[in-house]
C-alpha cells in the first residue's frame, strides 16, 4: 500500500494529501477546509451534510465546502484518490467575486461532483509539480503555488456553472445581497452554539432580521432558520459519529437548554432519536 504523504503549504492554508488509501483519511478532512478529491481509481460512495449520499468514479472531483460533515460510505480496495484541502479563508481570497458561484453550488444546489473533464487529467501531475516534497514545503514559489490554486479553482467554477442546476437566468439577486448571505454563512460555519435566533446572525451583519430573511429567500430559496437548523444538524450528527460523548454532554455543548430538548429537537428533524442515530451509525460501520 502506497504510504500516505501530506504536504503542507503557505502557513498551513493549504494540505496535499498524495494518496487517500485509508477510509480514516477521508474522513478526517478537517472542517476548516474545502476539500478537493481527486479520483483516479477505484469508487468512492460519501455520506455529506449527513443525508445526501455522493458517488465518485475515477476522472472525478469531489467537493466538500466547509463546514460540511462528510462520513465515507464504501470506499473500493482498488481506491486511488489524491485530496487537496484549502483553508476557507484562501479560497475566498482567491475566487474574490467568484466565490458566489462556490456558494451556490455546496450550499444552494448541493452539486458535489465535477465529471471527467480534460483539465482534471492533468491535476496530478501538476498538483505532484507543485507540492513536491522537499523537507515538506512546496518546490515552487508562492507566488506559483497560488497561481495553481487559483487556476484549479476558476477551472472548477467554470465546470459548476456549466451544471445544469446552475442556470444563470434564475439569477435575480444583486452583488450586494450575495455579500450578505456568504457573510451570513460564514457566521454560520464559525459558531461553535449554532443555535440562534436570526437577530443574532442578522445583528453581525449590522441588517435587520427581515433583511436577513429576504436575502437568504432571495439568493438560496431557503429561510435563515432553515439554514441555522440545517447547520446545526450536521453538527449533531458530526458529534453523534465521530466522538464518545454522550447526549447530555453533546447537548451541552452544542447550547441546548437540557438533553430532552435537544432530542427532541434531533427527532423532529432526523426521524428518530440521538441514541437511535448513533446507533444505525455503529451498527453499519
Amino acid at each position: 500500500m502506497k504510504k500516505m504523504n501530506i504536504i503542507k503549504a503557505l502557513d498551513d492554508e493549504v494540505i496535499f494529501v498524495d494518496s487517500l488509501r485509508e477510509e480514516k483519511n477521508l474522513a478526517a478532512m478537517r472542517s476548516a477546509y474545502n476539500s478537493i478529491v481527486h479520483c483516479t481509481g477505484g469508487r468512492i460512495l460519501v455520506e455529506v451534510g449527513g443525508q445526501q449520499q455522493v458517488k465518485v468514479l475515477p476522472g472525478q472531483l469531489l467537493l466538500i465546502p466547509a463546514g460540511k460533515l462528510v462520513q465515507p460510505m464504501l470506499i473500493s480496495t482498488d481506491i486511488e484518490a489524491s485530496a487537496l484541502l484549502v483553508s476557507d479563508r484562501l479560497l475566498k481570497s482567491l475566487l474574490a467575486k467568484q466565490i458566489t458561484i462556490w456558494n451556490k453550488a455546496m450550499y444552494m444546489k448541493e452539486i458535489y461532483v465535477v465529471k471527467n473533464t480534460g483539465w482534471i487529467e492533468g491535476i496530478q501531475s501538476f498538483a505532484n509539480s507543485v507540492f513536491g516534497s522537499n523537507e515538506n514545503k512546496p518546490i515552487l514559489s508562492k507566488d506559483l503555488t497560488l497561481a495553481f490554486l487559483h487556476t484549479v479553482l476558476l477551472l472548477i467554477c467554470d465546470e459548476l456553472m456549466r451544471h445544469e442546476n446552475m442556470n444563470p437566468n434564475d439569477d435575480d439577486t444583486t452583488d450586494r445581497d450575495k455579500v450578505i448571505f456568504s457573510q451570513f454563512l460564514e457566521l454560520l460555519a464559525n459558531e461553535t452554539q449554532k443555535r440562534k435566533q436570526v437577530s443574532f446572525y442578522a445583528e453581525k451583519l449590522f441588517i435587520t432580521p427581515k433583511y436577513l430573511s429576504t436575502v437568504c429567500r432571495k439568493v438560496s430559496g431557503k429561510s435563515p432558520i432553515r439554514w441555522i437548523t440545517e447547520n446545526v444538524m450536521e453538527d449533531c450528527y458530526a458529534m453523534l459519529r465521530n466522538t464518545n460523548l454522550s447526549v447530555k454532554e453533546i447537548s451541552n455543548q452544542l447550547g441546548f437548554p437540557n438533553s430532552s430538548f435537544f432530542s427532541q429537537y434531533f427527532r423532529e428533524q432526523a426521524g428518530f432519536t440521538p441514541v437511535e442515530y448513533r446507533t444505525r451509525y455503529k451498527k453499519n460501520e
